[in-house]
């Protein structure tokens, strides 16, 4: 993402860092299935299993564990969309410089 040219500063590519994006945002999606399923399951287990010693910790792994991984989840999410806004902006960055660069065009004669 972050190349270096010949005078050894570091080039930002956007299109690196969509691809970063693209990342972050599918490993938000392919998080969530699993962890909603090992939520949901130890909480219905912990259910099934009212009365024996291990119920209750059970419990404890779904509850415990579901704010963190919720987090985990909406800090890809937002890593995602960080990297976007990001890619945008040096992308219009180019383009104002760019744009201060163009040959103005000569009027008629």
């Amino acid at each position: 993402m972050g190349d270096k040219d010949t005078s050894g500063k570091i080039v930002i590519q956007p299109a690196d860092l969509r691809a970063s994006a693209g990342i972050a945002k599918a490993l938000s999606e392919e998080l969530d299935k699993p962890v909603q399923a090992a939520l949901t399951t130890s909480t219905t287990v912990s259910t099934q299993l009212t009365g024996w010693s291990i119920s209750g910790g059970l419990g404890q792994l779904g509850t415990g564990w579901a704010k963190p991984l919720g987090d985990l989840r909406q800090r890809l999410v937002d890593t995602a969309s960080n990297l976007n806004a990001n890619a945008a902006a040096h992308e219009h960055h180019d383009q104002a410089i760019a744009g201060g660069w163009a040959v103005p065009k000569q009027g008629a004669k």
